[in-house]
């Protein structure tokens, strides 16, 4: 089965997590990027927060939001206020998940990501995909290496 993993990361912990992902299972690697990165100011006056929780879509830079030759796609992307990040909600506007099995998954401060992975499911599948599974990781203390861990071992129930 080929996979591919998709992320967005603004802080490098959904990276992390991503990067062990396609390690482990041999997937390819696709980084969706801003067109302008936000500023912590951004973020932290709320302006982030609003945005994600009206599930608006960020400029992102150009990304391949084709899938050919996969049959299953990782979609990771950072918990903002309860809701998917807005570069990661740009990337599925523009993608057609038809025909392709997914799994969400998201990186958060906190220790509840459900809100957010069925707001992202709901998104994928609006656009054609079939969600399969999803997992997150509370990220705030956490190492890299405690993540990079984490991820090896959820990626062999997917083998």
């Amino acid at each position: 089965m080929k996979t591919l993993v998709v992320y967005y990361s603004l802080t490098g912990k959904t990276e992390t997590v991503a990067r062990a992902l396609a390690n482990e299972l041999g997937a390819d690697l696709r980084r969706v990027e801003d067109v302008e990165k936000p500023s912590v100011t951004w973020w932290f006056t709320m302006t982030g927060a609003i945005s994600a929780i009206r599930g608006a879509e960020s400029e992102i830079k150009p990304v391949n939001t084709g899938f050919q030759g996969y049959d299953r796609i990782f979609v990771g992307s950072p918990v903002w206020a309860g809701s998917p990040s807005t570069p990661i909600n740009a990337f599925i506007a523009k993608a057609d998940f038809t025909g392709h099995e997914v799994i969400g998954f998201m990186t958060m401060g906190g220790d509840d990501a459900s809100g957010a992975l069925k707001k992202m499911s709901e998104r994928i599948e609006k656009k054609g995909g079939k969600v399969v599974g999803s997992f997150a990781f509370s990220s705030g203390k956490a190492t890299s290496e405690e993540l990079a861990a984490k991820a090896r071992a959820i990626a062999q129930g997917f083998r």
